[in-house]
């Protein structure tokens, strides 16, 4: 999974203020919970720290619905594994200084690597877009129980939208991480290979398959 944000110029154009720092940390994979709460035990001990924080850690999650041995099970998942989301006033917002004994405090704690940063090799704070565009994001994946969709290479699909809607096809590619696919679908006696997304297929049944599945 690629980086959820990557500032790629040197120095900020304008620092916001306290309240909409927010910056990326990358955390050890499966460590996000105890990264978190390291970094809770941390503003609580250093008063000067603390009074900078504006709002606790976050890690992103959503709900996810799965069928296993024909029940349904819902498990919390993290939308950026590896990642800690950061609502903290690190840099003066008038002279863009950054805090130079506060980056190096956070950096330290236990299960983090590393802020997320620009080629100045310095924490920089994401921009205004990129926070309204996160914040959107979470709220609509917090929203509901997501249904896990699993697709498999040699499943016969049918496409629901696009010039080929309608037509059925063999799945040739999975790409599970981006939830994309390449299908097969034949048209004139050859076969065109078709890039979709998930949710422009859908599985055709097993007693309503044209081509038998091969094993």
């Amino acid at each position: 999974m690629s980086r959820p944000y990557e500032r790629k110029s040197a120095t900020p154009r304008r620092v916001p203020a306290a309240q909409d720092q927010w910056y990326v940390l990358h955390v050890l994979s499966n460590k996000e919970r105890r990264a978190v709460e390291n970094l809770k035990r941390l503003f609580k001990e250093d008063e000067e720290l603390g009074a900078l924080l504006q709002s606790e850690p976050l890690v992103p999650t959503e709900k996810v619905e799965e069928v296993r041995n024909g029940k349904k099970v819902v498990q919390e998942r993290k939308l950026y594994p590896g990642y800690v989301y950061l609502n903290f006033a690190l840099r003066d917002s008038a002279t863009g200084a950054l805090n130079n004994d506060a980056w190096y405090k956070i950096q330290a704690v236990d299960g983090v690597i590393s802020f997320a940063c620009g080629r100045s090799k310095e924490p920089l704070p994401m921009s205004a877009k990129d926070v309204a565009d996160f914040k959107r994001e979470v709220e609509r994946r917090s929203e509901g129980t997501r249904q896990k969709i699993v697709i498999n290479v040699q499943d016969e699909v049918v496409v629901l939208e696009g010039a080929f809607q309608g037509e059925r096809g063999i799945v040739e590619e999975v790409d599970s991480e981006h939830g994309r696919l390449r299908v097969g679908v034949t048209m004139f006696g050859r076969s065109n290979p078709l890039d979709l997304d998930y949710t422009q297929v859908q599985i055709v049944p097993e007693d309503e398959r044209n081509i038998p599945r091969s094993e």
